[in-house]
C-alpha cells in the first residue's frame, strides 16, 4: 500500500491535508508506479483499475495546543526569584527575625545566629555548591559535616597566614591590603579572612560578582577574631 498526501493552507488560515492511499498488488507496480511519477506525462497502464481512496483532512493550527490559563503570567511573575543557593529573600529575612531556628536549616551543626550581620548571611555551608565540592572531592564529607572543619580551612584562617596573605589582595581601587590606623587588628584579619576563604571556595569572581558566605564560616572568625565594643560589619553585595 502506497500512501500520498499533500498540504494546502486556506484563505481563513487552515491548514487542509489530502491523504491518497493506494493498494499495490506487487513491488513491480511500486516500481512502475516510481517511473511513472517522475514522468508525469505518461499514463500507466492499468492505473485505472486501482483501488483509489482518497481521505480529506483539515487541520487547525493550534488545535490541540493546552488553553492559555487567566492570569498565568502576573502568577510567574509573582514568584519570588532565588538566589544562586536556591534561597529567596522572604526565606531569609525569616531567619534573620528569628522567626525559624537555626536547626530546622543549619545541615552542618556548625551554624550560630549570635555573630550574624543581616539576612544574607543566614545560610549553611551545605547549600552552597561549592562548598559542598570540596568536602566531596576530596572525601572528607565522609568524617567531618562542615567546611569549617576542613583541614584546609584552618589552615587558610590561620593568624599568620592571613597577615602575610593581605599585602598580596587589592581593594576596588587596586590598592594593596593594609591595616589603616585606628583599625583593630582583629577587624583587619577578618575582613582579610572574607576574602580569602570565599577565593578558596569559589575562586577568582571579580568585584561584580560578590557573594556572601555561609553563616557557620561568619561565626567561625567572627569567634576567633573578636573585637570588643566593636560589631562586626556585614556582607555588603554592593
Amino acid at each position: 500500500m502506497l500512501i500520498q498526501f499533500s498540504v494546502r493552507f486556506s484563505l481563513q488560515g487552515e491548514f487542509i491535508v489530502d491523504f491518497e492511499t493506494r493498494k499495490m498488488s506487487s513491488d513491480s507496480e511500486m516500481s512502475i508506479l516510481s517511473e511513472t511519477s517522475s514522468r508525469p506525462e505518461e499514463v500507466s497502464e492499468g492505473e485505472e483499475d486501482e483501488d483509489v481512496e482518497v481521505i480529506y483532512s483539515r487541520i487547525t493550527p493550534y488545535e490541540d495546543e493546552p488553553l492559555a490559563v487567566v492570569g498565568a503570567d502576573e502568577d510567574l511573575r509573582g514568584d519570588e526569584e532565588a538566589d544562586v543557593d536556591g534561597l529567596t529573600a522572604t526565606v531569609l529575612e525569616a531567619r534573620n527575625e528569628r522567626q525559624v531556628a537555626v536547626n530546622s536549616w543549619c545541615q552542618c551543626q556548625q551554624c550560630n545566629d549570635q555573630n550574624l550581620v543581616g539576612a544574607l548571611e543566614f545560610r549553611c555551608c551545605r547549600v552552597i555548591a561549592n562548598a559542598s565540592a570540596k568536602l566531596t572531592f576530596d572525601g572528607s564529607i565522609g568524617r567531618i559535616s562542615c567546611i569549617t572543619q576542613h583541614e584546609d580551612y584552618m589552615a587558610l584562617t590561620n593568624r599568620t597566614m592571613l597577615l602575610q596573605v593581605a599585602p598580596l589582595l587589592r581593594d576596588k581601587d587596586g590598592r594593596t591590603y593594609r591595616r589603616r590606623a585606628g583599625v583593630p587588628e582583629n577587624e583587619f584579619i577578618r575582613t582579610v579572612a572574607y576574602r580569602w576563604v570565599i577565593r578558596w571556595i569559589c575562586g577568582y569572581m571579580g568585584w561584580e560578582n560578590t557573594r556572601p558566605l555561609p553563616a557557620c564560616i561568619y561565626d567561625n572568625i567572627r569567634t576567633r577574631y573578636q573585637t570588643l565594643h566593636r560589631q562586626p560589619r556585614g556582607y555588603n553585595d554592593g
